[in-house]
């Protein structure tokens, strides 16, 4: 397909056909997430593809568990909201279960360029080095700008998911791009350790959940939402 048709198809896929999705074509989308961009080619990314219904079961049981645990101390706070939460998931979360694949995706933390160098300067500062501290700055603001709210790894592994989705459009796929249970990514965590064959060194080496991924051949497709016009987003200067 066309680059730009397969971007302009690409939308969040909900409800699946009940048509297997071969292994080799979930290789296939995994082996272009691999082809991402990401900072000095950390590639901070692993692909847990699971088929296994009763895998999925466990894992959408863990989040129902641990909705309903938020569920009740919201409700002392505010019902209303927390009755909305907990729609939320069986309606855009647990949906899942429906899919013929789903896929975990991990990631590991990655520092920028600057964030050891800036530390380095800190740290020696601590320790009594007579460097200045006032031509770098605030050092607390700018490690933590360039830690949590630049945050290049989160960065490349959007990059590789993106990739992953538009290459299942290009398949003849639908996927849906989830975050929505990342509070309860421990729990998730623990059932691909006790579940999957996953090597457990990855967890050992800084890994944890990022992101999950439905794919499947489209059930429905309706209209997506509207997209902002380009000159609303971009700015030239020439």
């Amino acid at each position: 397909m066309e680059l730009m048709k397969v971007i302009e198809t690409r939308q969040s896929i909900r409800k699946f056909k009940e048509e297997d999705v071969p292994v080799a074509d979930l290789m296939e989308m995994a082996k272009a997430a691999g082809k991402a961009p990401s900072g000095k080619n950390v590639q901070n990314w692993h692909f847990v593809i699971i088929k296994n219904k009763d895998v999925m079961g466990k894992i959408a049981e863990a989040i129902t568990e641990r909705n309903a645990a938020i569920v009740e101390e919201m409700k002392k706070v505010d019902e209303g909201k927390a009755l909305r939460f907990e729609k939320f998931c069986k309606n855009f979360t647990v949906f899942f279960l429906k899919a013929p694949a789903l896929v975990v995706v991990l990631t590991r933390e990655y520092l920028p360029s600057g964030y050891p160098e800036v530390t380095l300067v800190a740290d020696a500062k601590r320790e009594g080095t007579p460097v200045d501290l006032e031509k770098i700055g605030d050092v607390d603001t700018l490690l933590h700008s360039l830690k949590y709210e630049k945050n290049p790894g989160m960065q490349s592994l959007g990059a590789a998911i993106e990739n992953f989705t538009l290459r299942a459009i290009d398949l003849g796929y639908g996927s849906c791009w989830l975050t929505s249970a990342n509070y309860a990514s421990k729990e998730i965590e623990n059932i691909l350790k006790e579940e999957t064959s996953i090597d457990q060194n990855l967890f050992e080496e800084g890994f944890f959940m990022g992101a999950m991924l439905t794919v499947g051949v489209p059930g429905e497709v309706n209209k997506s939402p509207a997209k902002k016009d380009v000159e609303d987003f971009t700015t030239v200067f020439e």
